[in-house]
């Protein structure tokens, strides 16, 4: 075992890698994360995260407010936080090309968790679905009236009277009616 493998699995609590995405348990620590095309490091003591895009070449940097606990959860093409605090007022996911990119919550949430595939992330908040393209940088919210489903490139949201999918590729949820 190599000495970068013992350090990284030292400072990490838990490593998930169900589902094909990776989440980094212990927010406190000083350590990384990376998929094919990004890697995201905590800067050790701050609540400040720096993210590198392969394709582009260069690190962005992002600094959480204070009491708002920030976890990264990578996939291939998009980097999300799951967040817990007293008062989270944003969203915060990471692009290809390593920008940051957040989407305001229409009303404070203690606790966001997103769902995350390859180049896609949601986030459900008090009854949103709230979308982030990987691929595009951009967010896109709808209602939620059930859990979505999340795959690949693309989420979807099947309710008894609607369809609506958000795709990578237009960074924009698409809503049909199935019932008059």
């Amino acid at each position: 075992m190599s000495i970068r493998s013992i350090v990284f699995a030292t400072t990490l609590t838990c490593l998930s890698l169900a589902g094909g995405f990776i989440l980094a348990q212990d927010a406190d620590k000083s350590y990384y994360i990376q998929s094919d095309t990004l890697v995201v490091a905590k800067v050790k003591g701050t609540n400040e995260f720096l993210a590198y895009s392969k394709t582009v070449g260069k690190w962005n940097s992002f600094t959480f407010p204070k009491g708002v606990t920030a976890v990264p959860v990578v996939a291939n093409g998009v980097c999300a936080f799951q967040l817990e605090g007293e008062a989270i007022t944003e969203v915060v996911a990471v692009d290809l090309k390593g920008n940051w990119c957040s989407s305001k919550l229409p009303a404070a949430a203690k606790k966001c968790v997103p769902i995350i595939a390859d180049d896609v992330a949601v986030f459900v908040v008090d009854g949103k679905a709230h979308a982030f393209s990987g691929e595009l940088g951009k967010w896109d919210s709808v209602p939620a009236s059930v859990a979505p489903q999340v795959s690949k490139d693309i989420a979807m949201i099947v309710a008894l009277d609607s369809i609506a999918v958000f795709s990578s590729a237009t960074g924009k949820w698409a809503v049909a009616q199935t019932a008059k």
